[in-house]
Order: C-alpha cells, then structure tokens, then sequence
C-alpha cells in the first residue's frame, strides 16, 4: 500500500526583486516548493494550506497540474497581501528577506476543512508559519507521523511546548538556532522530548540528523552546484526526506533528499527540476551515498581562519571586500583582514614599522587556512600573498567582482578565479570541507 502524504502550511506569492540584471519574477512560494518536490518524485498526495483569498483558484489550479490528489484551504489569510520580497536569492549572504505586513495577518479558519485533518494520512509534513500551529496539532490524531519544519516561525523554546512529533527540521539561517547553539549535542537534547528524529540542516555545509531513538549521528554532504536560486531549497529536502524515510531509512533518504535540494537549487523551472531529480532516482542510492559531497558543520568554519589578500586600504573604496567579508560571516566563517587588524602604511613610514607589519600579515597568513584574493586594482602585496599561500600549499580562491584578471599567472595559479560572489562562497565550502576532513 502506497504512503499516504499531506502537506500543510501557508502558500505565498515569492518575488525575486531585480538583481544580476534580471528581471522580477514571481512565483508561488510557501508549502508549493514541499509541492514540487513530491511531483518531481512523482507521488500523490495531499495539501491543506492557508493563503489570501485572491491566491486560492490560483493555487488549486497548480496543485492539480502537479500531483496533489486533493487540496484544501483551512484558513484564509487576511490583513497582507501574502507577498514574500527576496533580495538576494542565491543566500550568499542575508538573504534580505521582506514579508510584506506580517505583523497584520490575521487567519479565518474553515472548521470544516481543519477536522478534515484526521483522513487517514501516514505522514504530514507540517511548514510552521502564520497559522496557530497548537490549533492544527490539536486536530490531528495520534495516528499519522508529523514531520514540522520550525522555519523562521518559531524563536525560542517555550513555543516547542505543545510539539511531539516524529522529525522536527531546522535551519541555521534560523533565529532559534543563532540565539542558542553552541554546542550541536547539547543543542540536540533540547530537542529529545519533542521528536524522535532532528535534522539540522547547514546550508552548503550539509545536514546533521540525531536519531534519538537509536542514539545515531548521520552526517550527511550537501551537493554544490552552481546556485539559481536558493529559496524553498530546505522545504524540497524536508518533502523528498518525508516521502523516502520508510522505504529507505533516516541516512539514506537524507543522502537522496540533499541530491534533490540541490536539483531545485539550480533552476527555477519545474520541468527542469523534474527531469533532474528523474537523473537522481536512476542513480542506485548506494552509489549516491559514496559519491558523498561537502561537509562542513557550523561551529568547525569558524575555526578556520580564512585570509582576505586585498588593498583594503581607507582610501579606496573597499565595498566589494565588506560584501564578500559579511558574507563569509553569515555563514560562519572567521574572515582576517590583515590591514585592519595589524594596521596600514603610508609612504612615510621608517624600515623597523615595515618589518613590523610585514611580520604580522605573514605570521597571520601562515594560520589561515584559505586565502582569498579580492582583485580590485593590480595591488602588489596581494599578488605576493597570493603566490606566497600558494607556495605554501594554501588553498587560495580570486574574487574578481569586475572581471579584469587577465594575466595568466593570476588566472591559472588558484583554485578558482570568478567574479560571482556565489561562486567563491560555494568553493569556500568545498576547500574547508577538504580541510577539516
């Protein structure tokens, strides 16, 4: 007998703003990224959701071209127009996210629809949101497994009081995880009366999954391409993860979840995305699981120091050196800027100052483990600390943000030269990873 699925949670309208020189685009967001994931796996199930009243034709309209056996609206969304802004959607950094008049939304719940909760599901994946989510727990039996992603919903503890659940998925874009992680076996105890199972999803780190029932850690990779788009990412892991679990097992549906999360991540057409998770599933899981990935857990980046080589002087302008270093940040990374922290020259300055502060950036660069050249002007002491870490054997990136690395000696002797930002954080990951391995 086939699983019997059902998603649940709100449905909203994502807006890419303008950026790269795209155009806006638009498109249902919400549980309808859980959706995609489980039609590009080709299931049936079903989706009970919360939307504003102008979105829901829409919305059925899309759930019965893809795969959604029956959908029904349990509460409609007034007081905002449901609209999420997206700043910057390949999460290089903040993501600058803007849902327009959260603070206004107030839910009309459908009795009718709500007591519909009990349909004899197996498993229900549950996206927090706006919703009263002690309301929905309160109408569902004992019967089906619940599987909550705690998304951006849920700030501390005190509101985990009322879940017990089977999974329980979070993120450390999230503010529970940034207000209170410390220490990953710690953190996860908090968790063991509230579910069974905790997946700790890292970004392009990977994940982490305790498995409290069996006291079982899986470290799982994530699969780096190069990004589209990042957004709904984690939700398409959580929806493949809850539709494989029973057949496969925690470890492996995990392992075939993040290779589906990282199908949806570069393209933002469904058909696309379904003919690469096609290439996913004829892949045997076994074969997936050794290909492995990258895997670098949160509180480990930071102990990695990473050298910024750049003329990150205060007569210039450096933004493009603070952009990369707040994005290197947001993910938990330990950038070092050397004229910053061992101070800067002038041209009047004597030998003995100079023999001083070239001491200090090499003794500082001999610690890091990753360079990063950020190539704004044919600055010599970075072209020399780039050749210098590469002679040591340190793995060493180019940020080139106005692609004028031409010379073949720049272009040719780091690991990788480009001018995308998201492209230098993905192979950040992937050097570290390889470093802390």
């Amino acid at each position: 007998m086939s699983q019997k699925i059902c998603v649940l949670g709100d449905i909203v309208t994502d807006i890419t703003l303008p950026q790269d020189g795209n155009d806006t685009k638009l498109r249902l967001g919400g549980i309808i990224h859980c959706v995609r994931s489980l039609w590009a796996l080709d299931l049936k199930y079903d989706v009970k959701f919360a939307a504003p009243a102008y979105l829901s034709d829409s919305i059925l309209k899309y759930c019965s071209h893809h795969g959604v056996v029956k959908a029904d609206q349990i509460g409609v969304v007034k007081g905002s127009p449901y609209n999420f802004l997206i700043g910057s959607v390949k999460e290089t950094g903040n993501q600058n996210y803007n849902f327009i008049l959260k603070d206004e939304v107030k839910i009309d719940y459908i009795p009718d629809e709500l007591d519909s909760l009990n349909n004899g599901y197996d498993d229900i994946l549950l996206v927090s949101g706006n919703f009263e989510i002690d309301l929905i727990l309160e109408k569902i039996d004992t019967s089906p497994s619940i599987h909550i992603d705690l998304s951006n919903n849920i700030e501390n503890f005190s509101k985990l009081k009322s879940i017990c659940c089977q999974t329980i998925f979070l993120s450390t874009s999230s503010s529970l995880f940034l207000e209170n992680f410390k220490d990953f076996k710690d953190f996860s105890k908090r968790f063991e009366k509230h579910c069974k199972v905790l997946v700790l999803k890292e970004n392009r780190g990977g994940s982490r999954i305790y498995d409290f029932e069996n006291s079982e850690v899986y470290q799982i990779p994530a699969i780096t391409q190069p990004i589209v788009h990042s957004v709904g990412v984690g939700d398409v892991f959580d929806a493949c993860f809850v539709a494989k679990y029973r057949e496969l097992g925690i470890e492996k549906a995990s392992y075939l979840a993040s290779w589906v999360a990282s199908e949806y991540a570069i393209t933002t057409y469904p058909d696309d995305f379904k003919n690469g998770v096609k290439r996913v599933l004829g892949t045997n899981i076994d074969d997936i699981v050794t290909m492995g990935g990258c895997v670098l857990p949160w509180e480990k980046r930071a102990l990695l120091d990473i050298y910024i080589a750049a003329p990150d002087f205060d007569y210039i302008d450096t933004s493009k050196i603070d952009l990369l270093v707040e994005c290197l940040k947001y993910h938990n990374f330990n950038p070092r800027r050397p004229v910053k922290e061992n101070g800067q020259l002038s041209i009047a300055d004597d030998k003995q100052k100079r023999r001083h502060i070239y001491s200090k950036d090499i003794s500082l660069l001999n610690k890091c483990k990753l360079l990063i050249a950020v190539y704004l002007n044919d600055d010599p002491g970075t072209m020399i600390e780039l050749g210098y870490a590469k002679a040591k054997g340190i793995p060493c990136l180019v940020f080139d943000p106005f692609n004028k690395a031409y010379n073949c000696m720049l272009t040719e002797m780091p690991n990788t030269v480009s001018s995308e930002l998201d492209v230098i954080i993905s192979e950040v990951f992937n050097c570290l990873s390889k470093v802390n391995a």
